[in-house]
């Protein structure tokens, strides 16, 4: 069975089919600046930041665009490539994206259900599989080595985010958790914070960490032609998963802790 095959690719993006150990097949998409084969070679290239996202089948055409555009003002040395992590979904589907992201994206731990828990099996994916597959192409395509490295995700993949810094400190150098569901399974994610500001253990590097909510999310305003009952339910259910208070909280915890390099929140009204 063949671990990896080329599904398509321009002179900016490249598509691969890439499957994990257990067999399980993702779809890791990979964006290079728009002058990425056009540009020469430079004797010694400096290493390229890469900018990893889950739910990639929703998020990567957007990603590349706004790298496209961010690089446009920035200097010609200035490099960076974003890699996409998604699944294989039928043509066909309305859905952007996987039922399977409900395991990969959640922690271990008591409680979880059986389509839960498999976050460390896709964090060993993304290390030995993808970024292997990153650091290939990268000295393939431009004889370069690679840079800084961050994560992002959103919602479960937000939770995915959080577990890999509190678990994997020395993974990434950034991590950016949006709207992070910090509320699953009994907030579980914050006996992992715990450990992670107790913990002594030598580490590599100290990363940085982003936190993104919407308030929205947590005091949503009613829709319109939404009735007392519909709107009134939906309110409820918004504010007992606490997004937003989840987020401020976690933030004022981890403020001055020596293990993060940088700490910053933003709140969207």
């Amino acid at each position: 069975m063949r671990t990896q095959s080329l599904l398509g690719k321009s002179d900016s993006a490249e598509s691969w089919a890439l499957r994990s150990v257990s067999g399980e097949e993702y779809v890791v998409q990979i964006g290079f600046p728009r002058d990425w084969t056009s540009r020469s070679r430079q004797q010694h290239e400096a290493p390229i930041p890469v900018f990893y996202l889950t739910d990639g089948n929703s998020v990567f055409l957007s990603a590349l665009e706004s790298m496209h555009r961010h690089l446009c003002m920035r200097s010609p040395e200035t490099q960076g490539i974003v890699v996409a992590i998604g699944y294989s979904i039928p043509a066909d589907s309305r859905f952007l994206m996987s039922a399977r992201r409900t395991r990969d994206f959640t922690p271990p731990a008591h409680g979880a259900a059986g389509h839960e828990g498999g976050a460390d099996v896709f964090l060993s994916f993304l290390q030995n599989k993808v970024k292997h597959l990153v650091a290939r192409r990268l000295d393939e395509t431009r004889g370069a080595t690679v840079g800084r490295e961050a994560l992002f995700g959103h919602s479960y993949g937000g939770l995915l985010s959080l577990h890999a810094l509190f678990t994997r400190t020395d993974m990434f150098h950034c991590i950016l958790a949006s709207s992070p569901s910090i509320w699953w399974n009994e907030s579980y994610i914050l006996t992992e914070e715990k450990l992670f500001q107790e913990g002594i253990e030598c580490q590599k590097n100290s990363p940085s960490l982003m936190l993104f909510v919407g308030d929205e999310e947590q005091n949503p305003t009613r829709r319109r032609g939404e009735g007392d009952e519909e709107y009134n339910r939906r309110l409820r259910r918004h504010r007992g998963l606490q997004m937003v208070d989840n987020v401020i909280t976690m933030h004022s915890r981890l403020k001055g802790s020596a293990r993060l390099e940088r700490l910053a929140i933003r709140v969207y009204d």
